[in-house]
């Protein structure tokens, strides 16, 4: 039908300019595009307009379980059963911990918010598929002047990275890990990662965008790092 192609369409448009707005450069842009070019073209055009990205599974089963002792099991858990909401809740309720320290595996984990709504599932699991194609880890390091610093690892290198430091979260003002990523966009804060430790081999966060002061309608989201 017309109408669910133009759906379709318009939710292309939409998911890919909040994507490449968080992206660094223009290789991720072409890489990016070429990959919501084939999620796009695989969608039937008889989907549901609210939700046609659907993959194989449309929604997660909620097993939602984090093991402390096993950390391949809790990010597996995030990344495939958890839903949405519970993701963003762990985070809510996690405390600050350890700090990160040295090279740790990212996974970008199925939920996105944009000015604060939720979207759906299937639309945040199309979203981080594509994205994990360009990075799979961060460094925890040492930076300019010896203070503590965070590099993402692209496919291409690493980049600029960003600082380190406590803080308060924009999102409920508790306490948190901050990586302030603005130099990758010419100092615009359009990725910032607070991260939470949810258990000793593991830290769930959020990668955000908009500045230091606090925000009930936060666009971005969220990251397993282990």
């Amino acid at each position: 039908m017309v109408v669910a192609r133009f759906a379709i369409r318009s939710e292309a448009g939409f998911t890919a300019v909040v994507i490449m707005t968080r992206l660094r450069g223009v290789v991720a842009a072409s890489v990016l595009a070429a990959l919501l070019g084939s999620a796009f073209a695989a969608a039937p055009v008889s989907a549901a307009p609210s939700n046609p990205l659907t993959s194989h599974r449309t929604a997660p089963d909620g097993r939602c379980v984090v093991a402390k002792d096993d950390p391949q099991a809790t990010v597996d858990a995030l990344q495939h059963r958890c839903t949405s909401r519970q993701i963003l809740d762990l985070f809510a309720s996690a405390k600050v911990g350890d700090v990160p320290t040295g090279r740790k595996a990212i996974a970008l984990l199925p939920a996105f918010q944009f000015g604060g709504r939720l979207l759906p599932y299937g639309v945040a699991r199309t979203m981080t598929t594509a994205q994990s194609t360009l990075g799979d880890s961060l460094t925890f390091t040492t930076g300019p002047g010896g203070r503590p610093w965070v590099y993402k690892n692209y496919i291409w290198g690493r980049d600029a990275g960003g600082p380190l430091t406590p803080g308060l979260s924009r999102l409920d003002h508790k306490p948190v890990w901050t990586a302030d990523f603005s130099r990758d966009f010419a100092g615009v804060p359009i990725s910032i990662h607070e991260y939470r430790q949810l258990t000793p081999g593991v830290w769930i966060g959020r990668d955000i965008g908009g500045g230091s002061s606090t925000s009930a309608r936060p666009t971005g989201g969220a990251i397993a790092v282990s």
